[in-house]
């Protein structure tokens, strides 16, 4: 019989993965997803009124 694969990542990977996640999407309350959501609700606004 064979043995089944363990699901589990190493403390390594998991810190890869989570750093990888914050590049694409930073943490809520920081200053660059602030600025971000920002810029967006600007550009939203300037369409909605053309």
């Amino acid at each position: 019989m064979t043995r089944p694969v363990p699901n589990t990542i190493t403390d390594q990977q998991m810190a890869d993965l989570r750093r990888r996640a914050e590049k694409v999407a930073p943490p809520l309350l920081s200053n660059e997803a602030t600025r971000r959501r920002l810029a967006s609700s600007a550009q939203q606004a300037k369409a909605d009124r053309s």
